[in-house]
């Protein structure tokens, strides 16, 4: 039979702290697969419900939206869109908060890299450098 080395109070720590991260995320993925934000425009005669990414999933139009005029329709579907989104985001941000800090996650859902990520690759790029590669 084989023994299992005693582990190191420290070791025992770390896997406690991972654990509880990665319970953590587990969560996140399961509350995102549900989050959306909803909004409406032009008296409640568009609604529309976005995902958490922004996108559209559902747009209700009322018959008597119909009667306006394409234009002002139009800016009243991107309206709803927008709000909708900028609802999603808040929550989304409220569900990362504790994960991901807050500009961070504008960055990640503007789709544009943090200074963070800037710095890091620089760092591997230098490293790569100094190494010769």
């Amino acid at each position: 039979m084989t023994q299992t080395p005693p582990s190191e109070p420290w070791l025992d720590d770390l896997r406690r702290e991972t654990a509880r991260h990665l319970e953590q995320i587990a969560q996140v993925q399961d509350e995102l697969s549900t989050l959306y934000g909803e909004a409406h425009a032009a008296e409640g005669r568009v609604r529309v419900r976005v995902n958490a990414a922004g996108r559209p999933t559902v747009l209700t139009l009322e018959p008597s939206a119909l009667a306006l005029p394409p234009s002002d329709l139009a800016a009243a579907i991107l309206r709803a869109v927008d709000d909708a989104t900028a609802r999603a985001g808040e929550r989304l941000a409220e569900l990362v908060g504790t994960l991901v800090p807050a500009a961070d996650l504008d960055a990640m859902l503007a789709g544009r890299p943090t200074d963070a990520d800037r710095v890091a690759v620089r760092a591997e790029l230098d490293a790569l450098s100094a190494d010769g590669g």
